[in-house]
């Protein structure tokens, strides 16, 4: 393994009219990738992965930053990446066919096992998320109808597929899920919610690891392609938020975030909006922050009104365990924000 050149900058930012002071201090990676994939361990552990078979990791809080190797991965757009402990990682990619695939490493991104390809034409997967360290569940484009979904019990080291069966029939013209950030679905409990996106943008819930399922309208902007949910979070088993709106109109937001607080069967819509946001996590029952490749933003309200971050934006966001918050962009930008 070799490591990773960065550029180090400090941007001073403030966020009106929030009393508090953010500092984005950002690491440039060479190459400029396409960054897509986060997950923050806890505030030293940090994995960040994307297009042109990038992986990087660091270890001292983001200080230095290595560059993680995987086998005839070149061509690969990971756009997930899950940090289950210090040594076990799961790695999506994304792309049609066999593009997809799952990698699992048992030893820190030493070696590298290939868990799962695709195997449908038509396939595409979307993103993942763990409910422990065991337990996880991959999202993915529609096939035959159905949403693609597959579960693992043994820590992504093999796959079963969610039988079709299972699942509510998907809409002429609906995505299953974008993946733009490894966050159209999210876990919490026992519970899994995905949404998804294009001609009709709904969420489909289990309250039980995804044995039986719901599905719910909501009214998030939809209709076109390139519109709908595009990230998914939730803070308890009830309280829980989408963000979205159509990525091919970065600089506007219109009827981009859905709020619920009874698990999913009811969703509204919020006071205001950002512009288009592709990723968004709770910093607390109150406290969300939200990321799009124009801009981030925070609320200090359950997500209901937004106050802008000046300056740029991420594609997608991770906040760890003890509260680290870090981001990913495009042109090879990471980033920690600091709350002052």
């Amino acid at each position: 393994m070799k490591n990773t050149i960065i550029i180090l900058a400090t941007i001073l930012i403030s966020c009106q009219p929030s009393k508090t002071t953010y500092t984005w201090e950002e690491f440039s990676l060479e190459g400029n990738p396409s960054l897509r994939g986060i997950s923050a361990l806890n505030e030293k552990i940090i994995w960040v992965s994307g297009t042109n078979g990038t992986v990087v990791k660091t270890e001292n809080g983001g200080l230095n930053w290595e560059e993680v190797f995987i086998p005839d991965s070149d061509s690969l757009d990971f756009r997930d990446v899950e940090v289950l402990t210090k040594d076990e990682i799961v790695l999506m990619s994304a792309g049609s066919g066999a593009q997809s695939n799952i990698f699992k490493s048992k030893d820190g991104g030493r070696h590298w096992k290939k868990a799962l390809v695709n195997a449908y034409d038509s396939g595409f997967y979307d993103g993942i998320a763990f409910w422990n360290e065991t337990e996880g569940i991959l999202g993915g484009d529609p096939v035959h109808g159905k949403l693609f979904l597959m579960r693992t019990s043994d820590g992504g080291d093999t796959w079963q597929r969610i039988h079709p069966d299972k699942l509510p029939e998907m809409n002429e013209g609906e995505f299953g899920g974008f993946a733009a950030s490894g966050s159209h679905l999210t876990v919490k409990g026992e519970s899994v919610w995905i949404g998804s996106g294009a001609a009709t943008s709904r969420v489909f819930y289990s309250q039980d690891k995804g044995e039986h399922w719901e599905v719910v309208y909501t009214p998030i902007i939809q209709g076109e392609g390139s519109q709908g949910i595009f990230s998914i979070d939730f803070y308890d088993e009830n309280t829980g938020i989408a963000v979205g709106g159509d990525y091919t109109k970065e600089d506007e937001g219109t009827k981009n975030v859905i709020l619920t607080l009874d698990g999913a069967t009811n969703w509204k819509l919020a006071d205001s909006f950002p512009l288009f946001q592709s990723s968004v996590r709770y910093l607390s029952k109150d406290q969300l922050i939200s990321t799009g490749p124009a801009a981030s933003y925070t609320s200090d309200n359950g997500g209901k009104s937004w106050s802008k971050i000046e300056g740029t934006g991420y594609h997608t966001l991770d906040v760890s365990k003890d509260g680290t918050i870090w981001a990913a962009g495009r042109d090879g930008r990471i980033a920690q924000l600091i709350a002052e």
